[in-house]
């Protein structure tokens, strides 16, 4: 959701912080996209309307992705796809992967995560 909020409210928010982002939902557990979206090929306009690649050149403040690296919920690609987009339109972004953590970040790396938070501010 901050990643959304961050590319698609006009700069409305200056920093956000997304963990494990929804990138393209076409590539998200069909359990939970398809109940809220269909099927990509029974609604094309909407998986195309929510693929934050698509908005990627609209990042103007502080966006830090962090994703786990073996997150079974939201694939790590979601995340490179967005780095690379960036990259690409020459947009700045905090990124940190991290290693061998699943859809949340805990123990000794929480305390890492947090710091970044700081960080931002």
């Amino acid at each position: 959701m901050a990643t959304s909020l961050m590319l698609r409210t006009n700069n409305a928010f200056k920093v956000g912080v997304g963990g494990g982002a929804v990138i393209d939902w076409k590539y998200y557990e069909v359990m939970y996209g398809e109940r809220y979206m269909d099927t990509p090929d029974t609604n094309p306009e909407g998986y195309e309307e929510s693929n934050l690649l698509n908005y990627v050149q609209n990042l103007d403040g502080k966006l830090l992705l962090v994703h786990g690296t073996s997150d079974p919920k939201v694939v790590w690609e979601h995340t490179l796809a967005f780095a690379k987009q960036a990259a690409n339109l020459n947009k700045p972004l905090d990124y940190y992967p991290y290693v061998n953590h699943e859809h949340g970040v805990g123990g000794k790396d929480a305390l890492h995560l947090y710091t970044k938070f700081k960080l931002l501010f």
